[in-house]
């Protein structure tokens, strides 16, 4: 199947690839689509997503080609997180929703059960803080998540972020409202402290 977006980004040089100490952020490609299902079939790694995940090799492109038409479109920058060692897909990673009026964004991430407690959620949160305040120049990335979410509501704490609120988001998965708190973090504060 061809992947038109690949094509694109690679030949209009708009391409972005943001690099930590062990891993680096590139964008999604219709070949991840397998290595997505492989990691959301462990029901643990999408327990908290409002969607469906994909079921199937066509959905998982779907999946993909959808967030790749966003980035195109300059809605969203969705990344595959990739180890650099082994360039083995280890989760995707999303700076959307944003704002451009506001300069406000949101990040959302997820990694195979198998990549937790290794501290790669913190290294790409702060890839995807840096690219947000210093490259795009946003004023306040927002990160929601669900109340029972213990984990990522710690890792979002050690970043810095500090709750600012709570909103109900519908949860297609369960047809029902589920509450998240919202954890903000502002351009000056980051700035400051790194």
């Amino acid at each position: 199947m061809r992947d038109r977006y690949r094509e694109y980004f690679e030949n209009s040089g708009t391409s972005i690839d943001l690099v930590g100490p062990s891993l680096h952020l590139r964008y999604l490609r219709l070949d991840d689509a397998p290595r997505i299902l492989e990691l959301l079939r462990d029901p643990e790694v999408p327990r908290f997503f409002l969607w469906e995940p994909p079921g199937d090799l066509k959905e998982a492109r779907r999946y993909v080609s959808g967030f790749q038409h966003e980035v195109y479109r300059q809605w969203a920058y969705h990344f595959a997180v990739v180890g650099r060692a082994s360039e083995k897909l280890l989760g995707v990673a999303n700076l959307y929703h944003i704002d451009p009026m506001a300069r406000e964004a949101e990040i959302g991430l997820w990694l195979g059960r198998a990549y937790w407690g290794h501290g790669l959620q913190r290294e790409v949160n702060r890839l995807l803080l840096e690219f947000g305040f210093r490259t795009l120049d946003l004023r306040r990335i927002v990160f929601q998540v669900a109340v029972e979410n213990a984990r990522a509501q710690a890792a979002f704490r050690k970043l810095g972020a500090t709750e600012s609120g709570r909103v109900q988001l519908f949860s297609r998965r369960q047809n029902r409202m589920v509450e998240h708190l919202v954890y903000g973090l502002k351009a000056t504060e980051w700035l400051a402290a790194s």
